[in-house]
């Protein structure tokens, strides 16, 4: 093999000390790609691939240049790769090799660049683990957001509450241990989400987690965060930090604090309800346009829509937190004028959490500084506006208190010294890159003034010398010039070189011109040109140190961030109630209730098609009403009932107001949807195969504190087989589970069943008959669809001698009640899929 040389040398010790990503090798004005990186890394940007070398020991070769190397980078990382930036670390002027180290590893999830994030989302990094003792068996899963510094951790008892966590985060990039989890527990979740297509990333971390975490938050034990010695939570936290600072190389001064999220507090939502209620996504998987995150964002700063969309994806359990939740929306639903004042405030308010988490990276400048000075100024004007906020107690007054937001108006601290500093050290509008020069006031320090004044007085210098050089020649086209290579010059066209004086030194012949020096330009070239280098070293000294100051208050920066973030989210959801007319939801204590008066969907109703949204309500009674059986034609209302209900309850237990007349509730532990008929072949899953997953974990987790939707259920399969599907769940659901259930069907024989349940009730949709047509009036009324209600009662036998057909027999409906026995048919479906590698 032909022997390397010294930077092919170096580019392969830097390659083997960080194998699996493309090495991006700073040489000169270029970042190059050799081999195996220049062949993936050509295909993916489609730029041209030459070589290095020629014949048998050529080597593929390409490159980008350096300042455009961001747009190539980020479309590496959105195609799922990592890339290592490698950059001179020493002076190129100097002899010898110039040193080069990886300064940073960008991958999907590691990512800072404002191409790839978007303001309303977190862009998350998780990392999972599991820890098995004799007796059982933790899951945990720890996930951040390096461009805002949220960390948060989380055990799960099993793998299913893992992966529903995980689909609501909607994390870019997912971290492994590579050596340390072998076990089976670990591999079947590896399996797991390499089927659903989370990406992946395997890191070696085998030091303690105790160290880590200490030694990073630079606290004596982690139990002050409340982790406890042993916790699967604690390993993957300490996992996903390891891999942050392994990629990114630094201190990661963003991340502040681990907050260890308790499932008590927060209503789990299963992938399902996520995507049948179409919260975030709509059933396509399309943003915007018809989900409710969409409706809802009323927001004016990218802080507080990421907080409502995190709001929105964990409703909460807790009655007296709801409650404050209202009191402040309330509050400003009440006193517009302040709303609107603070709305107006919140407008122009930059992102904290994103600015601050570039100063503690490599790639902030000086617009970061900037655009935190500019927002901390405007935290007087907000504490102004909640100063008028009357001060009452009880929540029976008219104009109600708000705790939060007397909590919010004494926690912001404006940081008046930090922000004066900046306002005075950066100009209004400094430049992108700090090796530029020109982002520091000269006014702000004054060695720094003395020779941006020298700088200024260098340009009348010049001008004067030209001038008396013109005079003194007589050429009157004679001009002082300059260019990187030669410095200040003289340049004296063809047409004048007989006047050209002895004492002029000749530097460059060109075509049409000759170029000289004089020993008094050289001279004056040379105070020109180190007042620009100090100038330039004195500015990044500057900033270096105006970005060490303000990280010494990152913590009252992100608790600025946070607090503003909640203020935004309270105006935004009294702004919604205003606009379209919300009520406040009741809730109550005591007996299980649920009663909404002319509910509205948000959604639907905001789509404006064309008509009026027709209300209906509904009432559930512990004692009276628990399952409601709704039958009516196609595109006749049903499904759009079914999701309304649950929207409007998750909304009342995020904290929002409700579309409707009026509502009252006692707090639901989760929802549950098994809505439409879809499949998911990439995964190994056929349409009836979801519809009986989706079932399998409602009949499995649902309690009587429950609120589950199921729309159709048993249409996956043939008519006598999804009839007897229908007719169990309806039976255990009703008499079992004791959940709040609505269910629509096209099964009419179910109308008999309700009839004969203490509980259940009958509901349809209504339909005017004419002779033109049908009218569908999308109103839920009492007692089944016209047709069924008229079979004559003789023929109920018949309907239920068909329906015990129907059911096959006795032990095939308890069979079909069981969740034992969907479990087991679901677990060895799937591992009949992973055995064939084919789709079902």
């Amino acid at each position: 093999m032909k022997k390397l040389t010294p930077m092919m040398q170096q580019y392969h010790d830097l390659k083997d000390k960080n194998p699996g990503v493309i090495l991006f090798f700073r040489l000169g004005d270029f970042y190059e790609m050799f081999g195996k990186d220049a062949l993936k890394a050509s295909e993916i940007l489609q730029i041209t691939l030459t070589s290095r070398g020629k014949g048998v020991d050529a080597i593929p070769m390409c490159g980008v240049p350096h300042h455009s190397a961001p747009n190539y980078i980020d479309r590496l990382t959105k195609a799922g790769e990592h890339v290592a930036i490698c950059d001179q670390v020493s002076d190129p002027s100097l002899p010898g090799i110039v040193q080069r180290a990886v300064t940073r590893i960008i991958t999907p999830g590691t990512t800072l660049s404002q191409n790839l994030l978007k303001a309303a989302e977190n862009h998350f990094i998780a990392a999972a683990c599991t820890l098995k003792t004799k007796k059982t068996e933790e899951f945990g899963l720890a996930y951040a957001d390096l461009s805002t510094g949220l960390l948060q951790t989380q055990n799960f008892k099993n793998s299913t509450q893992l992966e529903n966590e995980l689909a609501r985060l909607q994390v870019k990039e997912l971290v492994l241990n590579k050596e340390l989890e072998k076990n089976s527990s670990s591999e079947s979740l590896k399996s797991s989400f390499e089927i659903k297509k989370i990406p992946l990333t395997e890191h070696l971390y085998f030091d303690e987690p105790e160290k880590t975490i200490t030694g990073h938050f630079k606290v004596k034990s982690s139990q002050i965060f409340g982790l406890e010695k042993s916790s699967a939570a604690k390993k993957a936290t300490a996992l996903l930090l390891d891999f942050l600072k392994s990629t990114q190389k630094n201190e990661l001064a963003q991340i502040t604090e681990i907050k260890l999220i308790s499932g008590e507090k927060h209503m789990p939502l299963d992938s399902a309800t996520l995507k049948n209620l179409e919260i975030l996504r709509t059933l396509q998987g399309e943003e915007g346009r018809g989900t409710l995150i969409q409706v809802m964002d009323e927001t004016k700063s990218p802080m507080g829509a990421r907080l409502l969309r995190a709001w929105l994806t964990k409703p909460l359990l807790n009655r007296e937190e709801i409650l404050e939740r209202q009191d402040a929306t309330d509050s400003l639903f009440k006193e517009s004028n302040l709303r609107q004042e603070l709305r107006e405030e919140m407008k122009n308010m930059q992102d904290l959490e994103r600015a601050l988490s570039r100063l503690a990276s490599s790639g902030a400048n000086a617009r970061d500084l900037l655009s935190l000075a500019t927002s901390l100024q405007k935290i007087p004007n907000f504490q102004k506006a909640l100063s008028s906020h009357p001060k009452k107690t009880s929540r029976s007054q008219e104009n109600t208190v708000s705790t939060r937001l007397t909590a919010i108006q004494t926690g912001l601290d404006p940081l008046l010294e930090l922000t004066k500093t900046l306002q005075n050290a950066i100009v209004p509008e400094p430049p992108v890159k700090t090796t530029e020069g020109g982002m520091i006031q000269p006014s702000f320090n004054p060695e720094l003034h003395e020779l941006t004044m020298l700088m200024k007085d260098a340009k009348g210098i010049l001008a004067a010398m030209e001038a008396r050089e013109k005079e003194k020649t007589g050429i009157s086209s004679l001009k002082i010039k300059y260019n990187k290579v030669f410095g200040y010059f003289l340049e004296v066209s063809k047409a004048n070189l007989s006047k050209v004086p002895d004492s002029y030194i000749r530097k460059q012949t060109m075509v049409n011109a000759e170029r000289y020096i004089t020993e008094e330009l050289k001279e004056t070239e040379e105070k020109i040109l180190t007042a620009q280098e100090k100038v330039l070293k004195l500015e990044a000294q500057i900033f270096e140190e105006l970005r060490q100051n303000t990280l010494k208050e990152r913590i009252k920066i992100q608790k600025n961030a946070k607090l503003l973030a909640e203020l935004d989210v309270y105006s935004a959801l009294a702004e919604l109630a205003k606009k379209r007319n919300y009520c406040r939801p009741q809730i109550l204590t005591g007996e299980r209730k649920l009663s909404i008066r002319e509910g509205r969907h948000p959604v639907v109703e905001s789509l404006k098609l064309g008509t009026s949204f027709t209300p209906n309500d509904v009432h559930f009674d512990q004692e009276k009403s628990t399952y409601h059986l709704i039958t009516g034609p196609n595109m006749s209302g049903k499904s759009t009932f079914l999701r309304q209900v649950a929207l409007l309850t998750l909304m009342a237990q995020v904290g929002s107001f409700v579309p409707a007349k009026s509502m009252e509730l006692t707090l639901v532990d989760r929802i549950f949807s098994r809505v439409g008929a879809s499949d998911k072949l990439s995964e190994g899953e056929s349409t009836f195969m979801v519809e009986m997953q989706e079932s399998a974990t409602i009949l499995r987790n649902a309690t009587e504190k429950s609120l589950i939707i199921l729309d159709e259920v048993g249409r996956g399969t043939s008519t006598y087989d999804g009839l007897s599907i229908a007719w169990a769940i309806t039976e255990h659901l009703h008499t079992k589970t004791q959940a709040f259930t609505l269910f629509a069907t096209h099964y009419h024989e179910l109308i008999h069943l309700a009839d004969s349940l203490k509980t259940a009730e009958n509901f349809s949709v209504d339909v005017h008959k004419s002779k033109t047509g049908v009218l569908f009036l999308h109103k839920i009324k009492a007692g089944g669809s016209g047709e069924a209600c008229r079979t004559p009662r003789g023929s109920y036998q018949q309907s239920r001698r068909s329906a015990h057909q129907f059911r096959v027999s006795k032990t095939a409906k308890r069979r079909l009640c069981s969740a034992q026995y969907f479990w087991r048919r679901n677990q060895q479906e799937t591992q009949k899929t992973k055995e064939s590698k084919t789709p079902y």
